[in-house]
């Protein structure tokens, strides 16, 4: 079920709201930048993702792969989301979206929602990782 989540980092300075179906499931991805996190993600649609707070808030880390941006709050430095320009199978840019940075998260509905794991550092967005446990 479509729902609106408000969400946040650590000391409230970024701010959002992201309309999400957990049905579609989460993601875990093994890439360098991802499993150094432990990132724990949803996709949205760029349309249904919006920022509260001002783009100054945020700082950008941009790594090896020029698609991926990865904003975090200036002040605490939680990283809430990335947002990624090309799809990675997906066909279509999306906002990654850090399920823990969401207020009001149903945990249990996190947990039983299907877990895509995705093999980034690989480059290989179709097949899983061999080696998910530290995911």
């Amino acid at each position: 079920m479509l729902r609106t989540y408000l969400g946040g980092c650590h000391c409230q300075l970024v701010r959002f709201e992201a309309r999400i179906d957990f049905s579609n499931g989460t993601v875990k991805c093994n890439c360098s930048f991802c499993s150094r996190l432990r990132s724990w993600h949803v996709k949205v649609r760029r349309e249904e993702f919006r920022l509260l707070s001002s783009e100054d808030s945020l700082a950008v880390y941009q790594g090896k792969n020029p698609v991926a941006h990865h904003p975090f709050c200036k002040r605490c430095g939680v990283h809430v989301f990335d947002r990624v320009d090309m799809p990675n199978g997906t066909g279509y840019p999306y906002i990654n979206v850090n399920i823990m940075c969401l207020e009001e998260l149903d945990v249990d509905e996190a947990l039983n929602a299907p877990i895509t794991y995705q093999n980034g550092l690989e480059n290989d967005w179709i097949n899983p990782p061999l080696e998910r446990r530290h995911l």
